[in-house]
Order: C-alpha cells, then sequence, then structure tokens
C-alpha cells in the first residue's frame, strides 16, 4: 500500500463534532502527526482507538516534516494529521507536513470538519461572500494599528482573526479607535459548555467584555464586517513652492508674477523668495 497523508479537522471543543470519516481515518492510518499527543489521546480514547503517535508542532514541524515523510514512503505508511482543535495548517500546524508531501509526490487527502474561523463567521450574520483570515494580529500596539488599517484598506468587506484571552480586550479597544463604524461579533469558546458571542459595535461589546469578570478565559475568534467603515484617506503630498510657481510658468506668466501669485497664496516670503532663485539658476544653467 502506498503511503497517504490524511489532513484530519478535530472538533474546536465539543467531541459530539466528530465525524464518521474522522473516525475512519484515524483507525485506518498507521500513525498519527499530532500537534499535542495528550491532547489527541484523549480523542483516540473516546474513539476507542490506540495508535503510534509523533508530536508535529509549530516548533519542530520544519525540521521533522522531510524526516516524516521519507519514513512514509519508505515503510509505505499512512498517517494522520492532526492539530489540538479545528484544521491543520489553518492558523495551527499541519502546513510544512502537507507541503512535504505534495513535493514529495505522497497524496493528500483532506477531511473534512471544524474550524473557529468558519464557525465564527456562519454565526455572525455578516454577508461573507468576501472575507480575508489573518489568524493572529501583532502584539504591538504600534504593529496591531497598521495591521488594522492595512487590513480597512484592502477593501475586503469582512474579516475574521483569533486572539488570546489576555490580549482580546485591547484588540477590541483598537478596533474602535481604528474601525468606527464597524460591526464586530466576539465569539468565545465555540461549540463548549460556555460558548459566547457578542455582536455589535466595538464600544457595544467592549462594555459587556468589561463587565465580564471571566473575559480572559477562553479562546477567541472575532469577526468584522468593515463595510460602513471609511477606508483612511492618504495623505496628499505638499507640493513644494518651486513646483507651484513652475505651473504658472508653465501658464505663461512670468518668474517674477508666478512668484508673486504663490506668495498671494500663503507661502512664506522667504520660502518663495529661495525657491525663485533655485528656478532662475535651473533655467538660466547657473552653478
Amino acid at each position: 500500500m502506498a503511503a497517504k497523508l490524511y489532513v484530519v479537522a478535530t472538533p474546536i471543543g465539543n467531541l459530539n463534532d466528530l465525524t464518521p470519516r474522522m473516525s475512519e481515518a484515524l483507525s485506518e492510518c498507521d500513525l498519527i502527526a499530532a500537534e499535542d499527543t495528550r491532547v489527541t489521546m484523549k480523542l483516540t480514547e473516546k474513539l476507542s482507538i490506540k495508535k503510534p503517535m509523533v508530536s508535529c508542532h509549530r516548533h519542530n514541524e520544519d525540521a521533522r516534516a522531510n524526516g516524516l515523510i521519507e519514513r512514509m514512503l519508505k515503510e509505505e505508511l499512512t498517517v494522520c494529521i492532526t492539530c489540538d482543535a479545528g484544521t491543520p495548517g489553518i492558523s495551527d500546524p499541519g502546513q510544512a507536513l502537507v507541503k512535504a508531501a505534495w513535493e514529495a509526490g505522497v497524496p493528500v487527502i483532506p477531511i473534512c470538519g471544524p474550524s473557529a474561523a468558519v464557525t465564527a463567521l456562519s454565526a455572525s450574520g455578516f454577508e461573507a461572500t468576501e472575507f480575508a483570515f489573518y489568524g493572529f494580529l501583532p502584539r504591538e500596539n504600534k504593529q496591531l494599528n497598521e495591521k488594522l488599517t492595512e487590513i480597512l484598506k484592502t477593501g475586503i468587506p469582512v474579516a475574521v482573526m483569533y486572539e488570546s484571552p489576555h490580549r482580546v480586550v485591547s484588540l477590541v479597544e483598537h478596533m474602535a479607535e481604528i474601525w468606527p463604524g464597524a460591526v464586530v461579533a466576539v465569539c468565545c469558546d465555540l461549540t463548549k459548555k460556555y460558548e459566547k458571542i457578542l455582536r455589535g459595535t466595538p464600544e457595544e461589546v467592549l462594555a459587556d467584555m468589561k463587565n465580564n469578570p471571566n473575559v480572559e478565559k477562553g479562546e477567541y475568534c472575532i469577526t468584522a464586517d468593515l463595510r460602513l467603515v471609511e477606508a483612511p484617506k492618504e495623505p496628499e503630498r505638499a507640493l513644494k513652492t518651486e513646483h507651484l510657481i513652475l505651473d504658472y510658468l508653465m501658464e505663461g506668466y512670468s518668474l517674477r508674477e508666478s512668484a508673486d501669485m504663490v506668495m498671494k497664496s500663503g507661502r512664506p516670503r522667504n520660502e518663495v523668495y529661495k525657491a525663485r532663485l533655485n528656478i532662475d539658476r535651473l533655467l538660466n544653467g547657473e552653478d
């Protein structure tokens, strides 16, 4: 039997979301490449499945991927790759192993299932005919503001991102500042017992979050509808005084007349004088 790689999505919180195909793939495989073997073991125990496992997480997958693929080819292994919750490779480990499999000619078979991003989007009520997923945004305030501004400039109407419970309030505060007019859905612990979804303007959602003593617990996915948010305007480049004088020269005015009109427009006298001298030197070829 030739080697093959199953990319197995797993429940994001509720084990009742397990599907027969997930169970079938995990039962059929020879080896499981797990983000955290302890987490995946709980899943396989529920399914009464016992399989050898190797860890394949964000800190070792780049180094481990090629060696694992070589072993799969040599031993003709069927391997399942899993992350702790959701779909491998979507802001979770898995991409490096899948890429290595394609490059080595190993068939890649996706076993579809839960994804926090898509689950949150489905519950947001936003028109998601077009959306962008950004994973975790920068931690530093300056970089975060720059990223939120970049997202707005794309023109893509709906944005989806993840955030840690310790930074989620700060993120929504920055959204309120950078995205006035946005509507957000802040989703916590989707599919779990204490699932909570807050929807409204960033300011409205912030008020509820700050009244929640447990706001720094759980796993967060945030969606944002940006249709009513105005994209920031690019600052107009200030024209040099020389350019303004040249514009008048092009219209047929003399250099002195051009300088006088620019000065009347509000440019400082010294600035206009220096600009006139620069143009005079340029036109007369003086050094």
